[in-house]
């Protein structure tokens, strides 16, 4: 019994893999990213509040993309939200038929310094099961005092190269310390575009003051005559009006970017209460691109 399921799993992590294989020698990657960089310097960046138990996100033609030292490159930043003081993480990059994001990593201060550099040759290379792709994966953890800010991207060095993995097949044979099957080592090209996911664990918290409230404004009562009281709530009313208009105010790119790549990650994960829901916040808070954006992924 423990022979078959053992076979089953091993053909359900095959079936995760996919049609993994050694692309055509004419086929030419397209890695270079010939888009203007949103920013130069880190503190121009946008982030991403490191909240919950996990966060899923993609890395496509919707990200930010920033000049590095090893030239430009789309990325993901993101931030130690203000109660957390110590957080542990732990990166993964999945590896797909179609590619994988080979990360680097750069842990920044509260001044946007490097304080540290996690390369790919750190990562771990993590074989599928039964649940889960083969995978790039990375623990380290972040500091509210050192380290509160990391940014993911993909050098060009790395976004040229590819990893074989062992079949599923094969792992689940030495496992078993059966004969060796009869089967092709996948290999998975390097790409710019990828899906990963943080798994988060604050270690510590923090205490902090919250930001100080706007005083309200006091709205002088009208003293004169009584023609001037009636004319009063019209002008009220002109003013709510102007204020109701204003707070429909166009979602900045940055979080445009943001909820779109979400809604992506969720169809992708046909997930498609989760992508609603994301269109109709981004719609909520101004987004004009999330419902189209939802459409056209639902379409293909």
């Amino acid at each position: 019994m423990n022979i078959i399921k053992t076979t089953l799993a091993a053909l359900l992590a095959a079936s995760l893999v996919g049609c993994a294989t050694s692309p055509s020698t004419e086929t030419i990657k397209d890695v270079a990213v010939t888009q203007q960089a949103c920013c130069e310097g880190f503190s121009q960046f946008s982030w991403i509040p490191m909240n919950g138990d996990s966060i899923d996100f993609v890395v496509d033609q919707y990200s930010q993309i920033g000049n590095f030292a090893e030239g430009k490159s789309y990325f993901a930043g993101f931030v130690l939200p203000e109660n957390v003081e110590r957080m542990r993480v732990d990166l993964k990059s999945w590896m797909r038929s179609t590619g994988v994001f080979a990360p680097k990593v750069l842990l920044l201060s509260p001044t946007f310094e490097v304080v540290e550099s996690i390369e790919l040759n750190e990562f771990e290379i993590k074989s599928s099961d039964m649940f889960r792709l083969s995978r790039y994966e990375k623990r380290f953890e972040m500091s509210q005092t050192t380290a509160p800010y990391m940014v993911v991207y993909s050098p060009l060095e790395y976004r040229e190269g590819e990893i074989q993995i062992p079949h599923p097949e094969r792992v689940r044979a030495e496992e078993l310390g059966l004969a060796r099957p009869m089967v092709t080592d996948p290999v998975i090209q390097h790409q710019k575009f990828g899906s990963l996911e943080l798994d988060l664990k604050p270690i510590n918290l923090r205490s902090y003051r919250a930001s100080e409230a706007p005083a309200v404004p006091v709205v002088a009562q009208p003293t004169t005559t009584v023609t001037q009281a009636k004319v009063a709530p019209v002008a009220a009313t002109t003013t709510v009006s102007s204020v109701a208009s204003s707070s429909t105010a166009a979602m900045l790119p940055e979080s445009e970017a943001f909820y779109n790549s979400q809604i992506k990650a969720a169809v992708e994960s046909n997930d498609m209460k989760k992508a609603l829901t994301l269109m109709e916040e981004a719609k909520r808070a101004g987004s004009s691109t999330a419902e189209a954006t939802f459409l056209e992924l639902i379409k293909k």
